[in-house]
């Protein structure tokens, strides 16, 4: 390097040459310069800090945390789509999704999902069928929509087996 190199350099190159991993040529630059620049010299004297280390379990929480909101969100709305679906030609799907939901639901609750998606699957179905009748729309007598409901709850509680199982397995292995 010929010449006085500038101070923003200098700043780059500190951190190496205090690392002792820079050229002889960048260390006798850097030493060049520190002889002319005060403020360099007391940036160099002053001790640099490393970065902190990021804390990797508190990361990964929220991560989770994050991921498990989305699958609430994404297990409440798969809900209501289903239980939307009931009487009509389309309701075929929910044999799809509500497995799908309680897998979902497994991920969000572990095994309590067992105890807590029957009834937000019953209460959600009883939701529907009201707001079926509040909106004046041809709607399965309540009896009916309660065995779709009790059917959805099984569909579900299979979901919720085969994802717990496949946590299983895949905990085994890892």
């Amino acid at each position: 390097m010929n010449g006085d190199i500038g101070c923003g350099v200098c700043m780059d190159l500190l951190p190496l040459v205090k690392d002792g991993v820079a050229s002889e040529e960048s260390c006798a630059a850097v030493q060049a310069h520190l002889e002319n620049c005060p403020a360099c010299r007391a940036l160099a004297g002053e001790q640099v800090q490393p970065p902190p280390t990021p804390n990797g379990a508190a990361l990964l929480r929220r991560v989770r945390r994050g991921l498990r909101s989305f699958a609430l969100v994404v297990l409440l709305t798969g809900a209501l789509f289903g239980m939307g679906l009931s009487g009509s030609m389309d309701m075929f799907y929910n044999s799809l999704l509500m497995p799908a939901l309680g897998a979902a639901a497994y991920f969000v609750w572990r095994w309590k999902a067992i105890g807590v998606l029957p009834p937000l699957l019953a209460g959600m179905s009883l939701v529907c069928w009201a707001l079926g009748r509040g909106w004046g729309l041809d709607t399965e007598p309540l009896p009916g929509y309660l065995i779709w409901a009790a059917i959805y709850c099984v569909l579900a509680l299979v979901g919720v087996a085969i994802a717990g199982l496949f946590h299983f397995a895949l905990k085994k292995e890892g």
